[in-house]
């Protein structure tokens, strides 16, 4: 059995899709003011092999028996999304170390962290120092442990540039739109994600795992080439220091995405993929294209 933590999100429903499509066992954890499950058998679910848990990561109880049974674990749980009910100091951070400790005192062999590019003790963002942080605990949780380090998810900065498109007929970039950014795509994280549950060499180590390279500026003109019309609209960097102090109170997470839009301004969101990509050939490369149309 394979439990996924946030496996209802962007990422954690992927992997859940790929390990019930491969036939095997796989428990989805999710929080308790997550998208309702489907209705279906047991009442919980649909019969498609998932089962699926309501839990909250701050809870003893509710860690100790999601991962029961378990041999792996895999943390996609994230609070740099969250719009309310969580953010990355009670989800990246503590609820991942919550359910770390649980796993070893259940003796789960193996877990695996979504972890971000640049994360680092002293990083400049609460949610990279907070993916430090759980880094940390993770190695020396006594475990297996693989850490997979992406880049920005792509889908969701997609979904932030390109949802004015329809009402306002503008994309919106943050900051100046040119500096280089290696994306992951989700897919393409789930898929390494899968793989480093039998690989390995995927264990005991950290991989930088990206999909593909652009500048915000692309982004936005492959969403409008994909709504048929449209330009580009800039939020200069005085304004995104504006908004990630204005828009703290009301809207944490476009506050934290004005503070990573200014982190990723100086370039520091780019990294080399092609080690990792070459080490592990046959997750095939998705250009950006294929990855917004599946999208």
């Amino acid at each position: 059995m394979i439990l996924v933590a946030g496996g209802t999100g962007r990422l954690g429903s992927q992997v859940v899709r790929l390990l019930a499509n491969a036939g095997i066992p796989v428990r989805l954890m999710a929080r308790g003011r997550s998208a309702p499950f489907p209705a279906g058998v047991d009442g919980v679910g649909v019969d498609d092999g998932v089962k699926r848990v309501r839990g909250d990561l701050t809870s003893r109880p509710d860690c100790e028996g999601a991962v029961a049974g378990c041999a792996a674990v895999v943390f996609t749980a994230s609070g740099f999304g969250l719009r309310r009910a969580g953010n990355p100091r009670s989800v990246d951070r503590d609820g991942a170390i919550w359910l770390m400790e649980a796993a070893a005192r259940a003796g789960v062999g193996h877990f695996v962290l979504l972890s971000m590019h640049g994360a680092a003790a002293d990083a400049p963002l609460v949610f990279l120092r907070m993916k430090h942080a759980a880094e940390e605990a993770l190695m020396s949780s006594g475990m297996e442990w693989t850490v997979i380090r992406i880049g920005p998810l792509l889908e969701q900065f997609a979904e932030v540039v390109g949802e004015p498109l329809a009402a306002t007929g503008k994309a919106r970039v943050f900051g100046s739109g040119q500096a280089p950014i290696t994306f992951t795509g989700t897919s393409d994280a789930a898929a390494l994600v899968v793989e480093s549950l039998t690989n390995p060499a995927l264990r005991n180590r950290t991989v930088e795992w990206g999909s593909v390279s652009a500048t915000l500026d692309h982004l936005a003109q492959a969403l409008i080439h994909l709504h048929g019309s449209g330009t580009i609209q800039h939020i200069p960097t005085v304004g995104l220091h504006l908004m990630a102090v204005a828009a703290a109170p009301l809207s944490p997470f476009m506050s934290r995405m004005a503070r990573a839009a200014l982190w990723m301004e100086n370039g520091a969101a780019a990294f080399d993929p092609a080690p990792a990509r070459v080490e592990f050939p046959a997750i095939p490369v998705i250009g950006l294209a294929q990855i917004l149309a599946a999208g």
